[in-house]
């Protein structure tokens, strides 16, 4: 007998809408300075996170009104976003550490970010597969029926 399943790790319309807003606000209204005054290069970190948080943004947004229709989808969209989303803070992060003249933004503050995105979607994550449709062709047993 199977226990009956339950969606208490997923996130509903309204925090993925919320997450788009904030990261949205952030990626879209913020002026990045995508060179360095220095030495006029390329300081490639500072459109990495600018764009970072433009695509998740916009990809929460999607996320957020397929919940509506298809809520196990939705989720595994948002929080396949968010896991890239703190993977490429960290990068960002990274850089920005190794980079002595120049900061794009707090990197503590980018890891903890990172940290809250990654811990977040890895929990929903692991809801959506919990949840994921099972097939009887799916199910194996072993020995005699």
């Amino acid at each position: 007998m199977s226990e009956p399943r339950s969606s208490a790790g997923l996130a509903g319309p309204g925090m993925m809408l919320l997450s788009a807003v904030i990261f949205g606000y952030f990626g879209f209204t913020t002026s990045f300075v995508h060179t360095s005054a220095i030495t006029g290069q390329l300081l490639i970190y500072v459109p990495m996170l600018e764009w970072t948080l433009k695509v998740t943004a916009i990809l929460f947004a999607i996320s957020g009104v397929a919940a509506f229709l298809r809520p196990l989808e939705a989720n595994l969209l948002f929080c396949v976003a968010g896991l890239f989303s703190a993977l490429l803070f960290v990068a960002v992060a990274v850089m920005d550490f190794a980079d002595k003249q120049h900061m794009v933004m707090s990197p503590v503050l980018l890891l903890i970010f990172a940290a809250w995105n990654g811990f977040g979607s890895w929990s929903g994550l692991k809801a959506v597969i919990a949840l994921r449709p099972v097939h009887d062709s799916d199910e194996r047993t072993i020995g005699a029926p």
